[in-house]
């Protein structure tokens, strides 16, 4: 978290995403990273409203979300915390976040799972969808409050670019946001999780548990050295019918206070994949999900 310099923040205002912003804060803080607060007001003026009432409309609007958000940040900020920019526009949603990003050169979007209120079901809305689809930067999904420090971190990692990608972001976060030395657990434990396929578990198709192992230790260690982080990690492989079955399990067992995944690179409509295992351990996890894209990554190779 060396290069994290700032933060955006979105928010849609309700106390769910209260949450998100205290998130964002206690980063920005940690950090010394300027927070910048965003609240996009999707407003489709319908064709047959009058002309003459749309401006007192839009600005109704406007000035409602404006002192919505004046009482979020007063109620989930503490005093001393500075903002970079606090912003309420009129525009699609998910395009405002990433158009934001940029302006403000974010290394870090923060934002919930915005559902609908119609939809409690589920668990990532088109918003945070569409966002960690096409960032440029990394994501952290906050449903639960994000616990600081860092004490537990799962890194789920199947060897690929974009998984490596993710545990070296992850190194560095457990670094950033571990204990205090006089704290009695200084060092925050780190569970680097292999989950091989049971269809491989057959002896027309052979699998060298041990040689998976090795080679997963290897990239951990080359990931510390590389990080220059001293994180101890605890490293697992283990057969499952499910990948994305077994991080939700490991999640809730070990109480999880972070999850880091890599997401893939483009598909043939220039549409970044997030990935199938990714995209239900976002979509399912309780805990924070930092998602780290594809240009991050790849820079790191």
């Amino acid at each position: 978290m060396k290069s994290t310099r700032s933060i955006l923040v979105a928010t849609d205002l309700t106390e769910s995403s209260d949450e998100v912003l205290r998130a964002a804060a206690a980063l920005a803080a940690l950090t010394d990273a300027k927070l910048h607060i965003l609240h996009a007001l999707d407003f489709q003026p319908q064709p047959y409203t009058s002309e003459a009432l749309q401006p007192r409309t839009f600005q109704g609007h406007i000035d409602a979300a404006n002192r919505a958000l004046d009482d979020q940040i007063a109620r989930t900020l503490r005093p001393g915390v500075e903002i970079g920019s606090r912003e309420v526009i009129i525009y699609v949603a998910h395009k405002a976040i990433l158009e934001r990003a940029k302006d403000v050169d974010a290394d870090l979007i923060v934002l919930g799972p915005h559902r609908k209120r119609s939809d409690p079901g589920a668990f990532i809305g088109s918003t945070a969808d569409r966002v960690i689809r096409t960032a440029s930067v990394p994501c952290l999904i906050v449903r639960r409050p994000l616990s600081l420090p860092l004490r537990r971190v799962l890194v789920p990692i199947d060897l690929s670019s974009p998984a490596l990608g993710a545990l070296d972001v992850a190194i560095e976060w457990a670094n950033a946001l571990r204990p205090h030395p006089s704290d009695a657990q200084a060092s925050p434990e780190l569970h680097v999780l292999h989950v091989i396929p049971r269809v491989f578990d057959f002896e027309d198709v052979p699998v060298d548990r041990n040689n998976v192992t090795v080679d997963l230790h290897r990239h951990v260690e080359s990931a510390n050295a590389k990080v220059g982080g001293a994180v101890k990690a605890q490293e697992e492989v283990r057969w499952g019918d499910s990948a994305a079955e077994e991080i939700l399990r490991t999640i809730r067992d070990e109480n999880s206070d972070l999850v880091v995944m890599g997401t893939h690179g483009y598909g043939a409509v220039r549409r970044a994949l997030i990935g199938s295992v990714a995209s239900a351990v976002a979509r399912a996890a309780d805990c924070p999900v930092l998602l780290v894209p594809p240009s991050l990554w790849a820079n790191r190779e």
